[in-house]
């Protein structure tokens, strides 16, 4: 599950490649929403109504 961002975790691929929704312990992989024969097929409009942003929340540069 990639919450629309198109990409999975590479040793979890049931978490999406994301700090703050999934995992990142490993290298991203396509997830099977982005996964095409044809290259330039790729993901027309990905699924974004799963990510929540907390507007309130200031965001911090490291």
């Amino acid at each position: 599950m990639c919450f629309g961002l198109g990409f999975v975790c590479e040793n979890h691929p049931d978490r999406a490649w994301s700090a703050e929704l999934g995992c990142q312990c490993g290298a991203g992989d396509p997830c099977a929403c982005n996964r095409s024969p044809d290259i330039d097929a790729g993901i027309e409009e990905p699924d974004a109504s799963q990510i929540i942003e907390d507007a309130g929340v200031k965001k911090r540069r490291h």
